[in-house]
C-alpha cells in the first residue's frame, strides 16, 4: 500500500514539474529583458536597484506523505517593487515577480519527488525481499510444520489404536 500510495503521489507531482517547460521559456524570457537591463544601467546600477527591493519570504516545513517527510514551502509576502526608478529595471522586476510564485510551487514539487523517489527505491527494495525471499521461505516452513503435524497425528492414532488393542487383548 505504501508503495502505490507514493507511487501515485510521485505521479501527481510530476503533473506540476511537466509545467516545466513552459515556464523555463518564460523564465529566460524574463532573462532576456534583465540582460537588456543590464547592458543599459551597467551591474552598479542594477545592483542598487535590486538593494531597493525587499526579499522574498518563504519558509520550508516538513510534512509527512506516508511517513517520508518532504518539505513544504508556504510562500510569504512578496516584495514590493515600487522603488525600482528605472524603466527597464522595472520591467525586468516585474516579469520575475510573477514568475516566483510559481517558481516556488516547482521547487516544492522537484524536491518532494526526489524525497518520495528515495522511499520509494527503499519501500521496493523491502517489498521485493518479502516477495521473494521471505514469504516463499515462511510458506515452506509453513507446508513442513503442517506435513511433520499431520506425521505426529497419524502416529498418535495409530498409538492409541495398539493402546487399545493391548488393553483389550489383555481382558
Amino acid at each position: 500500500m505504501k508503495r502505490d500510495n507514493l507511487a501515485a503521489e510521485t505521479n501527481r507531482l510530476l503533473a506540476k514539474v511537466g509545467k516545466r517547460h513552459e515556464f523555463d521559456k518564460r523564465l529566460m524570457a524574463s532573462y532576456e529583458v534583465m540582460k537588456s537591463a543590464y547592458t543599459t544601467l551597467g551591474y552598479s546600477r542594477i545592483q542598487s536597484e535590486a538593494s531597493a527591493v525587499g526579499v522574498l519570504e518563504a519558509k520550508v516545513r516538513g510534512r509527512s506523505v506516508m511517513g517520508v517527510i518532504v518539505p513544504e514551502i508556504v510562500p510569504g509576502k512578496i516584495p514590493p517593487i515600487i522603488s525600482v526608478t528605472s524603466a527597464s529595471a522595472y520591467a525586468a522586476a516585474d516579469r520575475l515577480k510573477t514568475l516566483m510564485p510559481e517558481l516556488l510551487e516547482i521547487a516544492e514539487a522537484e524536491a518532494k519527488i526526489e524525497s518520495i523517489a528515495q522511499e520509494l527505491m527503499m519501500t521496493n527494495r523491502k517489498v521485493n525481499a518479502l516477495e521473494r525471499v521471505l514469504i516463499p521461505e515462511l510458506m515452506e516452513q509453513i507446508r513442513y510444520i503442517e506435513g511433520r503435524l499431520e506425521e505426529e497425528t497419524l502416529e498418535e492414532f495409530f498409538r492409541a489404536k495398539r493402546v487399545k488393542a493391548v488393553i483389550r487383548g489383555k481382558k
